[in-house]
């Protein structure tokens, strides 16, 4: 018996298209303009989640998450290298001591996805916020674009979902545009007078204009 195609990812509350599994997002905005929201607004929908924060707390993450609709449940999964307190939240956090630890990240993003996905959740989410973190603390873009294309081959590979923020701002050209290599799309964010906007790169049937990231609006 052939197996089952999986369901495309499906973003109720923002005026995206479903996307095909194993698709990898570069969600590309200013660190303080609305580009968190976004993210964490990408990773709704019911399915297991896994974040790997850099420049903000689990607990604040999960607190967001929370607040934006999520449910906190044995499928959220938060790894924090940002050497905040993680006490009391409970097996389902890791923590790494800080950024620069690429192995390390990747060792406990791989524990929780595979965890994840061994309790049924087949349709997993990843989110890391935010690259320029790594790439501040790295010597070279070289090992954050291979621990980026590591990432994004296991999404490939088990149909899930990949999400990585960046500022480009932060960082030249050359080092933006090596990072963005390993992705399928970019979605832009910028701060509108009403709240986040966004438009899409690379995709089809996508909004290709400024677009307020309110799917009623």
């Amino acid at each position: 018996m052939a197996a089952q195609k999986p369901s495309p990812y499906e973003f109720a509350d923002l005026p995206l298209s479903p996307v095909d599994p194993g698709t990898n997002l570069l969600v590309a905005g200013p660190t303080l303009g609305g580009t968190r929201e976004v993210l964490l607004r990408l990773l709704l929908g019911g399915d297991g989640v896994v974040v790997v924060t850099a420049d903000t707390g689990a607990r604040q993450v999960l607190e967001a998450f929370e607040g934006l609709g999520g449910r906190r449940t044995d499928g959220v999964r938060v790894v924090d290298c940002t050497q905040e307190d993680t006490s009391g939240l409970g097996s389902g956090v890791a923590t790494v001591g800080t950024p620069a630890d690429l192995t390390g990240i990747g060792i406990e993003y791989s524990n929780h996805y595979e965890q994840v996905y061994a309790r049924g959740y087949d349709a997993v989410r990843t989110g890391i916020h935010t690259l320029t973190p790594l790439l501040v603390y790295s010597d070279e873009v070289r090992p954050v674009f291979r621990f980026v294309n590591t990432v994004t081959s296991r999404v490939r590979t088990a149909d899930g979902l990949g999400l990585c923020a960046i500022d480009p701002e932060a960082h030249d050209d050359r080092v933006v545009g090596s990072v963005t290599q390993p992705f399928d799309g970019r979605i832009e964010v910028r701060e509108g007078e009403t709240g986040p906007e966004l438009r899409v790169q690379g995709l089809e049937d996508q909004p290709t204009t400024w677009t307020s990231a309110d799917a009623r609006a």
